[in-house]
């Protein structure tokens, strides 16, 4: 199966304003019996996640909702979108299901997204 891709129709980056992001912890803490704590890294890449919003149309709206129904298995997959800081392609996945408010005939949509490449 070929990479799939956040929808081209859609705002293709998050609304910084109110965007928040946070890396994983990554390392493991060991008490010893004796002397400072031991600390590893846990993984060699750990995940970063969002959480932002983005304002959509009604139209928009349902291409979201088609796309992550079956284009994604309802949140399951992988995609490939714009890194709202870097802007650089990268590999995401939600981490729970979007949530969808009325707003003066548009949709603010907000996403939990996990980065998997940072």
């Amino acid at each position: 199966m070929g990479n799939i891709y956040w929808p081209e129709e859609l705002p293709q980056v998050l609304i910084l304003d109110g965007l928040s992001a946070e890396k994983q912890n990554n390392v493991i803490r060991t008490q010893m019996d004796a002397g400072p704590q031991k600390i590893r890294r846990r993984y060699t890449v750990a995940t970063k996640n969002f959480d932002g919003q983005i304002v959509l149309t009604e139209a928009q709206r349902r291409i979201l909702e088609y796309w992550y129904d079956n284009d994604i298995a309802s949140g399951a997959l992988r995609f490939l979108m714009k890194d709202p800081q870097t802007l650089n392609l990268s590999q995401f996945r939600f981490r729970e299901k979007y949530k969808e408010e009325s707003l003066n005939g548009l949709w603010k949509i907000t996403l939990s997204l996990e980065k998997m490449n940072a």
